[in-house]
């Protein structure tokens, strides 16, 4: 029996080993994961584990993470928002992103994708692994496989609803002016292009008699938030599996004269996206994406609805807009250990308890709390502006970009989009290898 000691003992060290570095998140279940020491490198455009520092609200997660899964430690790298997508990318050609984990703006997606510097995830990664991911992110994987692949696995981006839009009224200027209830129209599913237009005529004016308006409907309006509204979209996913540039459907093409009569022909909508003219009350409504409503900045008393039905759309349309995501390189060393490393850091339950709380400070009734709960769990994937390659709207020699200038110049939208229709098609079959 004595000889059999130093056998068992082994087999104890091995057990007990085990379950040290096997771990299940609350997607699944990964076994051991052992990184042997490595060092892990996060790159992003910003501190994003700030949280996992002392006196942050995850504090020693990291280290945790480094004793559970033998990592010998986690570094950052950060660079601007317009340039690490390029920093990542250059990681990844000279081969030092072995153990990286990436968190990229959406616009650095089509990028790397096309150089093929994403790591297929779908290739490792359980069906039901992704059905426990955020609305948000099951749409991307949606909308945006490559080669057939899936590339998003996180919710380590908790805003990624940050660029959901929405219209946001200033409800002591709808008293003042003696408007209709807001709120009241959006219950009663009134809440409508036509609606908007006729507050925003009888509100833009010059308000203290020098000549020069100073109040208006509308704050600047980012042209895919109408064309959404309308049931629009710049591209559509189709039953074929090919994504079609679509912006030469009617409800795009109502979506867009729409836009041109009220910031060209009306004028009741103006300013730019820093929405100086809503944050200083001189709007009545603002279409805005989720990150940008901020209390802390409204001298007056507000109430968050979705954007107005226009005359295509049936219902409110819930778009989710775009936002970060992470990302692991495709040469990773280690996919299946990043993956859990990335699920340790970043649980769902986090997840959720960041979104209630950005809510919470948003929220100031009962009906705008349930309206940004709404759109965050009913996201309209096709209603997102994913394919950002096409150009942002003000990069006029870009598809997108050229039919919003156009618009804006006053061209007519069948026109415009004609001719850049072709164009935007092609770049899509090319990027998207179809």
């Amino acid at each position: 029996m004595k000889r059999l000691y130093p056998v068992l003992g082994l087999l104890l060290v091995l057990v007990l080993s085990a379950g040290v570095l096997a771990y299940e998140s609350d997607r699944m279940d990964f076994g051991d994961i052992d990184f042997g020491g490595a060092t892990v490198t996060v790159v992003a455009h910003f501190d994003n584990l700030a949280a996992f520092y002392e006196g942050g609200a995850r504090a020693g997660r990291l280290e945790e993470a480094k004793k559970l899964f033998n990592i010998g430690d986690i570094q950052l790298i950060t660079a601007g928002w317009d340039e690490v997508g390029e920093l990542a990318l250059n990681r990844y050609l000279s081969g030092d992103s072995k153990y990286d984990l990436w968190r990229l703006p959406h616009r650095d997606f089509f990028t790397l994708a096309t150089r093929g510097a994403f790591y297929p995830v779908s290739d490792i990664l359980p069906p039901e692994y992704f059905e426990n991911l955020s609305p948000f992110t099951r749409e991307k994987n949606l909308r945006l496989p490559y080669n057939g692949k899936l590339l998003h696995f996180s919710v380590g981006t908790p805003d990624d609803y940050g660029h959901a839009p929405f219209c946001v009224v200033n409800l002591d200027l709808f008293e003042r002016e003696n408007l209709p209830d807001p709120i009241e129209l959006y219950l009663n599913h009134e809440w409508t292009w036509d609606v908007v237009e006729e507050i925003g005529i009888k509100v833009t004016r010059d308000t203290d008699g020098d000549g020069e308006v100073d109040q208006w409907g509308l704050a600047f309006i980012d042209p895919m938030m109408i064309i959404f509204s309308n049931g629009g979209a710049i591209t559509r996913l189709g039953d074929d599996g090919r994504v079609y540039f679509t912006m030469d459907e009617p409800q795009v093409l109502d979506a867009l004269r729409k836009l041109a009569e009220w910031e060209n022909n009306l004028g009741i909508s103006y300013g730019d996206w820093q929405m100086r003219e809503w944050s200083t009350g001189r709007t009545a409504m603002a279409f805005i994406p989720f990150w940008q409503i901020d209390a802390t900045q409204y001298d007056f008393n507000y109430a968050i609805l979705p954007l107005p039905m226009g005359p295509a759309a049936d219902d409110y349309v819930h778009a989710p807009g775009v936002a970060d995501a992470i990302f692991i390189p495709a040469n990773s060393a280690y996919p299946l250990g990043m993956i859990a490393l990335d699920n340790f850091l970043f649980p769902l339950e986090d997840y959720h308890e960041s979104m209630e709380d950005m809510i919470r400070d948003r929220a100031r009734d009962q009906v705008s709390y349930q309206v940004m709960h709404k759109v965050f769990a009913e996201p309209n994937g096709d209603a997102a502006y994913y394919h950002n390659f096409l150009g942002a709207w003000y990069e006029g020699e870009t598809p997108y970009g050229g039919i919003i200038m156009g618009i804006k110049g006053g061209a007519a939208p069948a026109t415009v989009v004609g001719q850049f229709k072709a164009q935007g098609q092609a770049m899509i079959d090319e990027y998207l290898n179809q």
